[in-house]
């Protein structure tokens, strides 16, 4: 086990650290203390070099590393689950799934030919966090970065989650593809997804008895700045997204900065440890939707995944 004086380190993982929620959350946690090992994970080696500088910088935790993971291809998410361990990095006591995207543009796939806002948010954090499970320590803590988007019955329509079956989800229809604002749909969706994952993950680490590991979904809320994963790069949205909307949803709108603080908060302080199975609104936890319950939807999409990464049929049983 590293050791920064007489204090073990522990390793947390960020995915997406280097930039917006995912840089302010990995900033405050390398800020709390120095027994926290801060490894970002980005797929741009450049950007997450220059990152990790940064935040050394800021914090003076001089153990801030990086590892370049590419959601967007499963072979890759094994290859940074096997460069973690070859590493040797301080025994690992929390993931923090945060990177995502959207598109507005044409549909396009990933590496394995999964509909992309579907691999990218969920499917790769799925396959990420299940090859890491061994890894965890005991009292260990997995955060998802979710969304109020989740809800179906939202007050936005062209963001409201179509959860029709996961292998739809993942390999939609031509005729699914022409369905009416369907980027927004689907990034919508694939939060829902990763709090179906949290619900279901919850459940079955509670039935093993796996040394307390804490699994939670976190709502940083709306970060008009941040552009929704890239959902507002037209110059009419971005005006919409940053001035109008935030005078009808004013509480709901958060910055990186707050909301990264209070996710780096829940990630490594006391007064949040055994908590498993929940729903965040910043440091608020509150019901999720009723559809993120619904145990049908969560078999579905535990199934079709354990398929589309390749994992046992029985893993977790």
């Amino acid at each position: 086990m590293k050791e920064n004086g007489a204090t073990a380190l522990k390793s947390v993982i960020v995915t997406g650290g280097n930039t917006g929620l995912g840089y302010a959350c990995a900033l405050h946690i390398a800020a709390a203390g120095r027994e926290w090992q801060v490894i970002i994970a980005c797929r741009n080696a450049q950007k997450a070099q220059a990152a990790v500088q940064k935040l050394i910088q800021e914090t003076g935790n001089p153990e801030v590393h990086y590892l370049v993971l590419d959601l967007a291809s499963l072979n890759a998410v094994r290859e940074f689950v096997g460069t973690f361990r070859r590493s040797k990095f301080a025994p690992l006591h929390g993931i923090l799934c945060n990177a995502g995207m959207s598109r507005i543009d044409e549909p396009t796939r990933t590496q394995d030919g999964i509909e992309t806002t579907f691999g990218v948010n969920y499917l790769g954090h799925f396959l990420l966090v299940n090859l890491l499970l061994d890894d965890l320590q005991p009292g260990s803590r997995i955060w998802l970065v979710s969304s109020e988007l989740h809800r179906n019955d939202g007050k936005m329509a062209s963001f409201l989650p179509r959860y029709t079956t996961a292998e739809l989800l993942a390999h939609p229809t031509p005729e699914e593809e022409r369905f009416p604002n369907l980027a927004s749909h689907q990034y919508s969706t694939s939060k829902l997804c990763l709090l179906l994952y949290a619900h279901a993950l919850d459940a079955r680490l509670k039935k093993q008895n796996r040394n307390g590991i804490a699994v939670n979904a976190y709502n940083p809320g709306l970060m008009p700045d941040t552009g929704l994963g890239g959902l507002n790069q037209h110059a009419l949205r971005r005006f919409f997204l940053k001035h109008i909307l935030p005078i009808f949803v004013r509480r709901a709108v958060d910055t990186p900065e707050h909301a990264g603080a209070i996710l780096a908060s829940l990630m490594t302080h006391a007064r949040y440890a055994g908590i498993s199975g929940a729903y965040y609104d910043r440091d608020h936890k509150i019901e999720p939707s009723a559809q993120s319950r619904d145990a049908a939807l969560q078999a579905d999409l535990w199934h079709t995944s354990l398929r589309l990464t390749g994992l046992p049929p029985d893993f977790l049983a």
